[in-house]
């Protein structure tokens, strides 16, 4: 694994962006044209070819691309399987959780932030993957550059709304078309219209409200002067009492018994239809791990959204014209959110079928999908982030601006269920897909 993310200047390399997201810099000449982050010779070369070309000997990164696909893959499998067995995939969870009617949802969000933590405390204490772990910090805070608190706030707070009218988040889309949920292609189509559309004003919208005093350490303990697991592992420890303390005044069988699930001991640990909500977060958190010291990159899942609708800017007129979509466009920097998110359908398609439920959960309205899909974007394209770029991995890396996101996030929410509530369309729920 040793020299993964050490490969001079190549496809997973970032530098700031005028619009605050991540963005690949210049490849070496070296590299061969599949590795290559736009070569000036061929604009329109993506990177997902096979990176060969006539007459070119096999460029190493080529193998380092093939890994990062298979552990991206590997990642998102395993994200579908704790997504789909902690039932937070399930649009009731998330809108319970957003009224107190409901904790799975944040049980396991608490414990894959905890998890994470864990994890990455040793990475960053251990010398040889020590250089992993700050790669890691350097590529996620670098789409923080040119945000402030009235990005974070607004497009967070946007975000929430968006996540309690369609019940998902980003990477849980994926895990309900594994699922089978109803109306879940509207909200995908949703969200692929709000980051197309974020994505051809962002250079505008972004230029009006960029901070005029942009921070410069976006991170808390670096700001402390402090290591990373002198924070990370006591706010660990804090996050797993809250888990038991959650636990013991809401029993997960309370939740279980809502979504009416009856989970029998005659089943081994795939085919139950349910987990505890901390043990799918376990799971979830450790995908961390390879991912950091793979992708040198942290669990999200809202920018491949952006990088699939970006595919048509392939001119350097429209490249010029829309530089947001252009940056999102290309380079496995980009691209391994898309095969993390197909990992995610598998996993979840994996995880349903091994315990027969596929199909077996109600779908919100195509109205609330529809809509929904395209503020959560629209907000977590704002706000650089979504409950798993802002929440599991900005709050695990102290990233301050995820601090402020988050509570955001919930405010958007919480104040759009409790909304729904009082107008009694919280609990609307469809069996077929188009039901609206």
């Amino acid at each position: 694994m040793a020299g993964v993310c050490s490969i001079g200047p190549s496809e997973d390399s970032y530098d700031a962006s005028p619009t605050g997201s991540r963005r690949e810099s210049d490849v070496n000449a070296t590299s061969c044209s599949g590795c290559q982050v736009y070569p000036e010779d061929d604009k329109r070369n993506l990177q997902i070819s096979d990176g060969k070309t006539k007459g070119e000997s096999k460029c190493p990164n080529c193998g380092l691309r093939t890994l990062k696909i298979v552990t991206s893959l590997i990642c998102g499998i395993l994200l579908g399987i704790g997504l789909e067995k902690a039932r937070v995939f399930d649009p009731k969870s998330v809108r319970d959780q957003m009224v107190f009617e409901s904790f799975t949802m944040l049980k396991m969000f608490l414990s894959a932030v905890a998890t994470g933590q864990i994890a990455l405390s040793i990475i960053s204490v251990i010398p040889k993957t020590r250089h992993y772990f700050d790669r890691s910090c350097e590529n996620f805070v670098a789409c923080f550059n040119q945000k402030g608190l009235l990005s974070t706030i607004v497009g967070s707070f946007t975000f929430g709304v968006g996540m309690s009218l369609c019940g998902a988040c980003p990477a849980m889309v994926f895990a309900q078309l594994g699922g089978n949920v109803p109306n879940t292609v509207f909200s995908l189509l949703g969200g692929l219209l709000g980051a197309l559309t974020y994505g051809m004003l962002a250079h505008v919208i972004e230029r009006n409200t960029k901070p005029k005093n942009p921070v410069k350490v976006h991170q808390l303990y670096k700001k402390l002067n402090l290591p990373y697991i002198a924070l990370a592992l006591p706010m660990a420890l804090f996050l797993c009492g809250g888990v038991v303390l959650i636990e013991y005044l809401w029993p997960t069988s309370k939740d279980l018994n809502n979504l009416h699930i009856d989970v029998t001991s005659d089943k081994n640990f795939m085919q139950q239809t349910a987990w505890p909500p901390y043990a799918a977060g376990v799971l979830v958190g450790l995908c961390q791990v390879p991912l950091v010291l793979v992708m040198c990159d942290t669990l999200g899942g809202s920018s491949c959204y952006a990088t699939v609708v970006s595919q048509w800017v392939v001119t350097e007129r429209l490249q010029e014209k829309f530089p947001y979509l252009a940056r999102s466009r290309g380079g496995m920097g980009n691209w391994w959110q898309v095969f993390l998110v197909i990992g995610v359908t598998g996993g979840a398609v994996l995880s349903a079928g091994l315990s027969s439920s596929i199909g077996t959960v109600k779908g919100v309205s195509v109205p609330d999908a529809l809509i929904g899909g395209v503020l959560m974007l629209w907000g977590s394209r704002f706000a650089s982030g979504c409950t798993s770029g802002h929440g599991i991995s900005g709050m695990g890396l102290f990233a301050w601006l995820s601090f402020i996101a988050v509570p955001s996030i919930f405010a958007g929410g919480i104040s759009t269920a409790f909304l729904m509530k009082l107008t009694g369309v919280k609990d609307h729920y469809v069996f077929n897909t188009g039901d609206v």
